[in-house]
């Protein structure tokens, strides 16, 4: 599946004319024969780009990037997911292709690759290696397949899902990044993460603000109990933010101590997009 043209015309225009006359060739090359020339042509490409241009940063609304969700990608990683683009052949050819691809590529272009799946023909084929992706153990291979990508959201099934949500908050990851991640928020996820939440209040470690949201709706009053007490000993105010939105869902089974002393701020609840926002 090629890309846009506009994400075409908005990688042409960040290219020198040198660089832009190589990826035409490269592209003339690809579509005569992908098998004899793209491995070389995707694997050298950080050679042919100026150190300028491949470290470029570059993003494009979505809404002319089909289901890419290009933010902030480095200008090499665009040009080899376009690349991956050209490519075309029947449905085994075009498995086996790719399969090896990911199989011999160094860290760089598995970031491409996994960050290219919602581009890649026969999404169901790509199933298991973005499966795979979620538990490497490399951050930015990871990231590719968790932050701004649209094939989990679209092709995994709930408990790959979760898995993944879950494992983002494991290793750090920019929660919100995460595409679809309230569209297919779910009963066993909340239940998987009040287990989490849990944990981390038994071993006196901070419990990140969005699980209270992701949970909010099936918070028990063991949870409750643990979420006022975060409320009231949390110092940021964004957080804070938050965590009222959770408390506010879940306002019938406050202590009556509790919402007496924070009356005004359960009544001041701010929209939820705006929280957000500002947690970003």
């Amino acid at each position: 599946m090629k890309t846009t043209d506009k994400v075409t015309e908005r990688l042409f225009q960040v290219l020198s004319n040198e660089e832009k006359a190589y990826l035409e060739l490269s592209t003339q090359q690809i579509q005569e024969d992908y098998k004899k020339h793209f491995v070389r042509i995707f694997s050298t490409l950080n050679r042919r780009l100026s150190f300028h241009t491949r470290e470029s940063l570059i993003s494009i609304p979505a809404e002319d990037t089909g289901k890419l969700l290009i933010v902030n990608w480095s200008v090499l990683k665009l040009a080899r997911v376009w690349l991956l683009g050209q490519v075309s052949d029947d449905e085994a050819n075009y498995q086996q292709f790719i399969n090896r691809l990911f199989e011999f590529a160094d860290m760089h272009e598995l970031e491409a690759l996994y960050t290219a799946l919602p581009l890649l023909d026969h999404p169901e084929s790509w199933i298991e290696r973005c499966k795979e992706g979620i538990r490497n153990n490399i951050g930015t291979v990871q990231e590719a397949v968790i932050e701004h990508n649209m094939f989990p959201f679209l092709h995994l099934d709930e408990e790959s899902w979760n898995q993944l949500v879950l494992k983002a908050f494991f290793t750090g990851k920019k929660i919100l990044n995460i595409y679809g991640l309230f569209e297919r928020n779910n009963e066993s996820l909340a239940d998987s993460i009040v287990d989490y939440i849990y944990e981390r209040h038994s071993a006196m470690r901070e419990i990140h603000p969005m699980l209270w949201i992701l949970a909010k709706e099936h918070l028990p009053s063991r949870a409750l109990v643990i979420l006022m007490e975060s409320y009231e000993q949390e110092g940021d105010e964004t957080k804070k933010s938050i965590l009222l939105q959770s408390l506010a869902s879940n306002r019938e089974q406050l202590s009556d101590s509790f919402k007496s002393a924070h009356a005004q701020a359960l009544e001041q609840i701010s929209p939820i997009k705006e929280v957000l926002e500002a947690y970003k």
